[in-house]
């Protein structure tokens, strides 16, 4: 079973020449001055294979170790810039992207990365570093989409599906405990039609019971936690957009993610990939094994 630390030592940041990938580090630079923690800025080479002989491959890797360097650079100047009293250390891998990023991805690390997102059925493009890293990584991964429409609210969401694993439920409560955020727990539901056409149970009737099954997954974390503010909501609709319009505006959006592939496949459910294509707000995925 994954173990899910929530003493961090440091958050991970995956940097490429993308704004989306500035916009990231940016974001967990403002969560490191809240946690007290460094940011560890890694940059992927992904220099096996190199195509060319000995010399060109030393002349393509030297190159890029240039561009890394100078990439790693400018984005720990803009961290002080806007930080100073954060603590901002550098790194390149020789790996691609989302080995370098699983491979910080395991106990006492957060790891965050920039994705564009994309509207319909390009949302599900295969090969995405956030979709590999949300799909593999050994702990919580944080993908921010997009730009921030003003200063959050501090208030972070958590999605739950019913008999919800206590991975994602424990590192929401950590995050909003030390974030001093107020937590809101969300059963995004939608009512199964019986075999006649008809709905089974009156909708209407069955959302307090959603609501109710809501609070028991959380009633131990609550007593765990007496001092995070925690309301719990059900909403019926398609998980996707209710979890999205729940979260706008806040903080952080959290979700679990089953672990049953082989290694770097790209497949995190639907709901998962939903929500690193279209959420405004920084999507959590907590791995469940």
């Amino acid at each position: 079973m994954t173990q899910i630390a929530t003493n961090f030592r440091r958050i991970v940041v995956g940097v490429d020449t993308s704004d989306n990938a500035l916009r990231a580090a940016q974001w967990a630079a403002r969560q490191a001055v809240d946690l007290g923690l460094p940011v560890h800025l890694v940059h992927a080479l992904d220099l096996d294979p190199v195509p060319g002989g000995v010399v060109e491959k030393a002349a393509l890797a030297e190159a890029r170790r240039d561009d890394g360097a100078r990439l790693l650079r400018r984005v720990a100047d803009k961290i002080a810039e806007l930080h100073p009293y954060v603590a901002v250390h550098s790194e390149m891998s020789p790996l691609s992207a989302p080995e370098a990023l699983v491979g910080h991805s395991g106990e006492s690390t957060l790891v965050v990365t920039g994705t564009r997102g994309h509207g319909g059925f390009a949302g599900l493009l295969l090969g995405s570093v956030s979709l590999k890293l949300a799909a593999h990584a050994h702990g919580p991964t944080v993908v921010v989409r997009g730009e921030e429409s003003g200063k959050p609210f501090n208030e972070i969401v958590l999605g739950v599906e019913p008999q919800e694993a206590e991975a994602p439920i424990r590192f929401a409560f950590a995050m909003a405990a030390q974030f001093r955020s107020t937590l809101t727990v969300v059963r995004a539901w939608w009512p199964h039609p019986a075999y006649s056409g008809y709905y089974g149970d009156d909708p209407e009737l069955n959302e307090p019971n959603q609501t109710a099954e809501a609070e028991v997954l959380v009633k131990s974390l609550r007593e765990e936690y007496p001092q995070v503010d925690v309301t719990a909501a059900a909403m019926r609709g398609n998980a996707v957009p209710m979890l999205i319009e729940a979260a706008r505006g806040s903080r952080l959006l959290v979700i679990g993610s089953h672990r049953r592939r082989s290694p770097l496949s790209v497949g995190t459910g639907y709901v998962v990939q939903g929500l690193l294509s279209h959420s405004p707000t920084p999507v959590a995925v907590v791995p469940i094994a």
